[in-house]
């Protein structure tokens, strides 16, 4: 994904469909704080949060387009039968996680407005950092799949369930401003 910034996140909000209550809330800077300048190159997905984490956009960057999905987040609470909290295999990037790094992600499509479609997920949200094994989540994960597929394959798996997910939702593509 090309490098984003401020005024050019505020272009794609613009265009988007996404409610002014969300776009008022989002927190641009924080959340891309802890990337550097050569990582955007190793990026298909970033989310851009509110305060609180639970609510924000995830930001697609697939092939020549660009995506803006607005979600709500949950982490995963503990069992009621056991009292623990259990670990997923995250939807997205297919990486193991402790139950008390995972959650949930809702979308809810816009154009139809149609029901809800609830995902699992690493609790980071950085699954283009998982599927290159660039965290120590990932690292666990392959220990516990006894995963033997290389990065290439993993991101190749990776984009196919985004594109899989932009599909099911029914989410246009945004143009991109003129540079």
């Amino acid at each position: 994904m090309q490098k984003i910034d401020l005024q050019f996140f505020n272009q794609l909000l613009d265009e988007s469909d996404i409610k002014q209550r969300i776009k008022r809330e989002l927190r641009f800077n924080t959340s891309i704080s802890h990337l550097k300048d050569s990582d955007w190159l190793e990026l298909e997905m970033i989310h851009i949060s509110n305060r609180s984490g639970n609510v924000g956009v995830l930001l697609l960057g697939l092939a020549t387009s660009i995506y803006l999905i607005p979600y709500e987040f949950k982490k995963i609470g503990p069992s009621a039968s056991t009292g623990r909290q259990q670990p997923i295999i995250c939807d997205f990037c297919r990486t193991w996680q402790s139950g008390t790094r995972a959650g949930t992600i809702t979308f809810t499509n816009v154009k139809s407005g149609k029901s809800n479609v609830t995902y699992l997920c690493c609790g980071d949200l950085r699954c283009s950092d998982h599927v290159r094994s660039k965290t120590s989540a990932s690292k666990t994960s392959r220990t516990q799949l006894r995963e033997d597929m290389d990065n290439e394959n993993r991101i190749d798996r990776f984009n196919e369930r985004l594109d899989r997910l932009v599909n099911d939702l029914e989410i246009t593509p945004l143009t991109l401003p003129e540079e």
